[in-house]
């Protein structure tokens, strides 16, 4: 199952890293996905979040209370 992580913001990031080791230790047909690990540097980011977002089954937003007012 692809669970698509999202995050903002270096305390949210945290979260999501953590999330991204946690999941698959406890439910093993997890395979999460985390844009600041799975897109190669100089990606073009945009098709390759577009393309994971339209093949996931899960979406994780990690909010903080240093993103949840962002804009």
């Amino acid at each position: 199952m692809k669970v698509f992580i999202s995050w903002s913001g270096t305390l949210s990031h945290k979260v999501a890293l953590a999330l991204r080791d946690w999941l698959p230790s406890v439910l093993q047909a997890v395979e999460p996905w985390l844009s600041s690990d799975d897109i190669a540097p100089g990606a073009k980011w945009f098709k390759d979040i577009s393309e994971q977002l339209s093949g996931v089954e899960v979406g994780i937003v990690c909010l903080t209370s240093e993103n949840i007012d962002s804009k």
